[in-house]
């Protein structure tokens, strides 16, 4: 039963990040020439006692060749008693996103590897966001994502799958 519930509540979120997260998105840097940006797929979810956050995570490539930059777009809070939905970074608030952690495997290489996403700097706009650069050879990259250590249950890890040149 605990099971079912904890499913239909990881569901719940996703759906409500799903359809949220187009607007979050919309909310980042514009692409240089050249620079093509994939929101992954599937947000990673953490919970803590208080809270389920979701974080929006892109890859940006064509800005050197086989190497992708992963950056944490927003980190929004969903089930927050505070209130209905907060997102880090957000008007008015001086907060900063966690860390996310990233395993790669690049499919037509093999090579693959495992790359933390830092901390943001503290500030409503953060930015620069928190990001990577990580070296995954040119090819069709899969990534799976999951909440830092600020939330002790990882509720959903994250997925998506983007094409480095």
């Amino acid at each position: 039963m605990r099971r079912a519930r904890m499913l239909l509540v990881g569901i719940g979120i996703a759906t409500a990040a799903a359809v949220t997260g187009t607007g979050i998105a919309a909310a980042a840097p514009a692409p240089q020439p050249g620079e093509r940006v994939t929101t992954l797929q599937v947000p990673p979810i953490g919970t803590s006692p208080l809270l389920a956050a979701y974080f929006t995570v892109e890859a940006v490539t064509g800005r050197a060749p086989g190497v992708v930059l992963l950056r944490t777009v927003s980190e929004c809070y969903v089930l927050n008693p505070i209130s209905a939905q907060t997102c880090i970074p957000g008007p008015g608030n001086n907060m900063r996103a966690n860390a996310v952690r990233v395993n790669w495997l690049n499919v037509n290489t093999g090579a693959s590897g495992a790359a933390t996403i830092p901390i943001g700097t503290v500030g409503s706009t953060d930015s620069p966001r928190p990001e990577i650069d990580v070296a995954t050879g040119a090819g069709r990259i899969v990534v799976s994502t999951t909440a830092p250590a600020e939330y002790p249950q990882s509720l959903l890890p994250g997925f998506g799958t983007f094409d480095v040149p």
